[in-house]
């Protein structure tokens, strides 16, 4: 009787593995060719506000790629620098293409400085009826008066 059981439980292992690799081989899986991410702050002379922009762009044309959603996380500012906002989500984006979508957000600079501002920009893209997530860092310098 344990034979049978043990046959059984190897049986079902089996079972589950091919279940398994069957699902996973239907997966529509991602898109080939990953998005182009970019961020820029503009330089000011004094503490105030910083306006920065992340552009996000699926790849070239011929990939026939599109990006069906995206939000920027910051993650890391500068000790002089606030952040106004944490997320940037999708309905904040500034332009919203198939092949390209901007954010645009503020920082607070308390004083002078220059630092890397640090964020995460999570996408949706699509080639076809195949999607997948993509979560791509990006950063960019910020310079208060120097």
């Amino acid at each position: 009787m344990g034979g049978d059981v043990g046959r059984a439980v190897a049986l079902l292992c089996l079972a589950a593995l091919f279940t398994a690799r069957a699902a996973h081989s239907q997966s529509p899986g991602p898109p080939d060719v990953a998005p182009s991410v970019t961020m820029t702050c503009e330089r000011i002379e004094q503490p105030g506000r910083v306006r920065c922009e992340v552009e996000a762009r699926a790849p070239a044309p011929a990939t026939a790629s599109v990006i069906r959603w995206g939000d920027v996380e910051i993650i890391q500012v500068p000790a002089f620098v606030v952040t106004l906002k944490g997320r940037i989500g999708p309905r904040d984006a500034t332009t919203r293409e198939p092949d390209v979508w901007r954010w645009a957000f503020a920082l607070a600079a308390r004083e002078k400085g220059s630092g890397d501002v640090s964020a995460r920009v999570r996408l949706v893209t699509c080639k076809g009826e195949r999607c997948a997530t993509r979560i791509v860092p990006v950063s960019a310098r910020v310079v208060v008066g120097e």
